[in-house]
């Protein structure tokens, strides 16, 4: 059997294959029954629709005829950028705040973009701390440092 559209194919083959890892994982886990589910429930009912979804994915893979289905090489750069925009979030947010951890996360990840703007990433940086604002501090009631360290009472 020929592939004919790799993306699609090695897409459904990485979610079945999360989807067998998810609920090999959960099995050490009591199940329960759907009225009161136990802690392997959630991650063996998602396991399984992922490795259904992967199942069909990887089978269009393997009969649909696209013009382009070839597989990109790998990444490294915005994979680098963006995970250490959420390290850099992480480890910002007691000492600097809220907002300075969300500007550097937004900042930083950005940096994983070719197309980069500032002007769009500003935008977006303000745009998001408004609307983080609203709904964890104010709707929410979330606890969570919003000035750095210097700035607080």
């Amino acid at each position: 059997m020929q592939i004919r559209d790799a993306k699609d194919f090695w897409s459904g083959v990485m979610f079945a294959g999360f989807g067998v890892f998810f609920v090999v994982f959960a099995r050490q886990y009591d199940m329960g029954t759907a009225a009161r589910m136990g802690p392997a429930f959630f991650p063996t009912m998602l396991g399984g629709l992922l490795l259904l979804l992967g199942a069909v994915v990887a089978i269009r893979g393997l009969t649909a005829q696209t013009k382009d289905g070839r597989v990109d090489r790998f990444h490294f750069k915005p994979l680098a950028f963006v995970l250490g925009a959420v390290v850099a979030f992480g480890l910002l947010l007691r000492p600097g705040g809220l907002l300075v951890s969300l500007a550097a996360l937004v900042m930083i990840s950005s940096f994983g973009s070719d197309e980069f703007r500032l002007r769009d990433v500003l935008l977006l940086t303000v745009f998001l701390a408004v609307l983080v604002m609203i709904v964890f501090i104010y709707g929410l009631g979330m606890t969570v440092p919003v000035l750095p360290v210097f700035l607080r009472d």
